[in-house]
């Protein structure tokens, strides 16, 4: 049933999508996996290697969809509709244009440079644009999308992991699929799911400064929302780390934020009311949490809140100290 599902999804998306898109995706993972793994790295403070041991998390490119994704569009097995559902930007800006044009038409249809073909065309242009729009606002392709933003489970990328190995997978089809409903560049939206599913490994199988792992059961039982939001948290930083040599990567991540739902948002509302030191309480936080093994998701937020309140009080401690020392 699987493989039926697979090769209906692969025969509406492939047409859509560019011919060169799996290389691309390629592409920018090797151009940029070593740079996102050290940006995770720096960030976390977790590394996969300990003494002489070094633990790996291979990443490859993949051929098709993730079974929820593929139920999704072998279910709505019409090729117009994804054509549309993945052309809503350059529908978009086909009404953006039209609606800059039509409100000064009488002046361009005055104006001498205009084209002779472009004359006496203005009712073309108000039927074209209200084509456009019924087509951009048509009810199905936006039940389909709410249905993609409902999916709660990564559907670009996946992390796998065993009490033996762990590796990544980039889904190359998905990907250049969701960057043209996002209208973003496939490479930019590649490193985005790189860093998302790397993220993942980091925090699973990363080691702490005493060599200590999240443990196979803990990290596997742990609420959807710690896991998905450390990666989510933690993909947002490297991409704004990264955003002075390729920014289009955080636009990328901002853009996919508008597809997805649930435990793929709770980061944005973490200590969103004290951010000066944001990054160092959920690094403490995520690595306490890992030694607790299984955490629940309120348990976590408590766990955050209570770290940051601790290196705040910390901090002012340090700043008192040195302020008597040289005062």
């Amino acid at each position: 049933m699987n493989d039926i599902l697979q090769e209906r999804a692969i025969q509406v998306i492939k047409p859509l999508i560019p011919a060169d898109a799996e290389e691309r995706v390629g592409r920018s993972f090797k151009q940029w996996n070593q740079v996102i793994r050290e940006h995770i790295r720096n960030e976390t403070g977790l590394k996969l290697a300990e003494g002489d041991s070094r633990y790996a998390i291979p990443v490859k490119v993949v051929e098709g969809f993730p079974l929820k994704l593929a139920k999704l569009i072998g279910g709505r097995d019409d090729p117009i509709l994804w054509r549309l559902i993945v052309g809503q930007p350059k529908l978009g800006g086909i009404v953006e244009g039209l609606s800059f044009l039509l409100p000064h038409w009488p002046a361009f249809e005055k104006w001498p440079a205009l084209p002779a073909n472009a004359k006496d065309c203005e009712a073309a242009l108000h039927w074209t644009l209200e084509v456009a729009t019924a087509l951009q606002q048509a009810s199905l392709t936006k039940q389909v999308r709410d249905q993609i933003i409902a999916i709660d489970e990564d559907i670009l990328g996946v992390y796998r992991f065993t009490p033996q190995a762990s590796s990544v997978e980039l889904y190359w089809m998905p990907i250049a699929m969701v960057a043209a409903m996002l209208d973003v560049r496939i490479e930019d939206l590649t490193l985005v799911v790189l860093a998302h599913e790397l993220a993942h490994g980091y925090t699973h199988i990363g080691r702490d400064i005493d060599g200590t792992k999240w443990d196979f059961n803990g990290f596997a039982k742990s609420e959807v929302g710690v896991i998905e939001g450390l990666a989510q948290f933690y993909t947002q930083v490297v991409t704004q780390r990264i955003a002075g040599r390729t920014p289009g990567a955080k636009t990328a991540y901002d853009q996919l934020l508008t597809l997805q739902s649930g435990p793929y948002l709770v980061h944005k509302e973490w200590l969103k009311d004290d951010t000066r030191q944001r990054g160092e309480s959920v690094r403490f936080a995520m690595i306490s949490a890992r030694n607790r093994g299984a955490i629940k998701y309120a348990d976590w937020v408590l766990l955050l809140n209570e770290t940051n309140k601790a290196l705040k009080t910390r901090s002012g401690a340090a700043k008192a100290d040195d302020s008597f020392l040289n005062g």
